[in-house]
């Protein structure tokens, strides 16, 4: 009778490690980040934002990001609308980053998140790069 309570016990123990999070990066992109910045591609674009004019709010559980976009400079490129977007973190081998995320449809390359910095990262391509903050 020990034994079979203690393998019940054992068993929960380790079951109870498990987690159903297939990917923990969508949570380190949760919450309201400020855009201060979109710079690259050939062309040499440098935009430079005030923390809080356009704001991403990423919501992990309906994998959504609401953009408040109140630019109204029409030279700056500040990518998205004002609107609810979908967004997904997809697992690519091919890229150096291992994982890239993809917002209303469009791959938007490699990200990193640090303590209170977003960074979205296409230069590899000769794309943009997203400086978002908290």
């Amino acid at each position: 009778m020990k034994s079979i309570l203690s393998l019940t016990i054992l068993l929960l123990i380790l079951l109870s490690g498990c987690s159903n999070d297939s990917n923990p990066n969508s949570d380190a992109v949760q919450g309201q980040w400020k855009l201060i910045n979109v710079s690259g591609t050939f062309a040499g674009i440098d935009n430079n934002f005030a923390p809080g004019l356009i704001t991403w709010n990423f919501n992990p559980t309906t994998q959504t990001v609401t953009v408040v976009n109140n630019n109204t400079d029409p030279d700056k490129w500040d990518v998205f609308e004002t609107g609810v977007y979908n967004y997904l973190i997809i697992d690519n081998p091919e890229f150096p980053c291992g994982e890239i995320i993809k917002i209303d449809g469009i791959e938007m390359g490699c990200f990193s998140v640090t303590d209170n910095e977003f960074v979205i990262d296409q230069s590899i391509a000769d794309g943009f790069r997203l400086k978002l903050v908290q």
